[in-house]
């Protein structure tokens, strides 16, 4: 589609001034009905905004804008997601007005996605194209949000691979380096994430108040950009007491830089199977066996979810089959 040139003012042999412009290979003349040329560049300004309002935004254009604010409000991690989703999308549907994808569009679109990934990962992009357009609507591009109403595949749940504390302790055992040993106790006593922990400074700690703040930075976004706070345990304490020096980054690599993720996860799935664990085991399941211990052991899903960061109970619920003895407690007291 040919894209709308600026609108200009011409006066006619009349002196009648107008705003001309040009739509669809057309040149389209309105009167302005005046002969006065302040009046008439009034009546342009307005003109040229009620046309700009008006221009078809084609899909590219949306993601282009869209990713200069993705880079400023997401973390590096999500803005890639966000990036790959909206260009499978474009290379689906084409670079079409982007005010044209229709909710049918997005179920084609999730169909076909489904012969090729995960469900999961379908679902994960019907929600990253759903806040896309939600966007665009706040920004007044877009009518409606063609997503509303299509529903996410139906996924059974799955319980997610951890550690019980006696595997824990094996794998710590059997770990060479220090530091990534160091690493993996901080991971499961406090359920956070590998990005979080390698872009942990001393000044996120607090020996004598036991806790970790969990926050953004300009090196490194949360996810969810929420702030979060961590208690320590004595295990932790221990930890972070016997480190030196006391500033700059909380763990360092061999090399005395910033610890590399990359790096340790490898590192953790060597270990993984040196141990012979299940190899569905990842770095990430750490924070899934930091929630489970936690859950056998009294804490409500309420207090798990806090501690994770998590943004509604509905994620935390993975871990509720990990109750059945308090549910049992609990049903007990109802006997007649």
């Amino acid at each position: 589609m040919e894209k709308p040139m600026s609108c200009l003012i011409r006066e006619k042999k009349s002196g009648i001034y107008y705003v001309v412009s040009k739509r669809d290979g057309k040149r389209v003349w309105k009167s302005t009905r005046t002969r006065d040329k302040k009046e008439a560049y009034q009546f342009y300004l307005i003109s040229s905004k009620e046309i700009s309002k008006s221009e078809p935004r084609t899909l590219s254009s949306c993601i282009q804008e869209y990713m200069k604010y993705a880079k400023t409000n997401f973390a590096a991690k999500t803005q890639g997601i966000y990036k790959l989703t909206l260009d499978h999308l474009l290379g689906a549907v084409g670079d079409i007005d982007v005010g044209k994808i229709t909710t049918l569009a997005i179920e084609q679109y999730k169909n076909q996605r489904a012969k090729k990934v995960k469900p999961a990962t379908v679902n994960i992009e019907i929600r990253t194209m759903k806040a896309f357009f939600n966007c665009l609507k706040r920004w007044e591009i877009v009518a409606k949000n063609p997503c509303d109403g299509v529903q996410q595949i139906r996924i059974a749940d799955k319980i997610p691979a951890y550690l019980s504390l006696d595997q824990l302790k094996r794998l710590l055992d059997s770990m060479k380096d220090p530091w990534i040993r160091e690493i993996v106790i901080f991971a499961a006593m406090t359920g956070t994430r590998l990005g979080e922990i390698t872009n942990l400074t001393w000044d996120d700690v607090n020996l004598k108040n036991r806790a970790i703040t969990i926050r953004s930075s300009s090196a490194y976004q949360v996810k969810g950009g929420k702030l979060r706070v961590i208690p320590m345990n004595e295990t932790l304490v221990r930890l972070l007491q016997s480190k030196e020096p006391k500033h700059g980054a909380l763990f360092k690599g061999k090399r005395g830089g910033r610890a590399n993720g990359n790096f340790v996860s490898e590192n953790f799935r060597d270990a993984i199977r040196d141990n012979g664990f299940d190899r569905k085991l990842h770095f990430h399941s750490l924070r899934h066996t930091f929630a489970s211990l936690l859950v056998t052991n009294g804490t409500s899903l309420y207090q798990v979810q806090r501690l994770l960061g998590h943004s509604s109970t509905k994620m935390t619920e993975i871990y509720a089959h990990l109750q059945s003895s308090g549910m049992q407690n609990i049903v007990e007291a109802i006997n007649v």
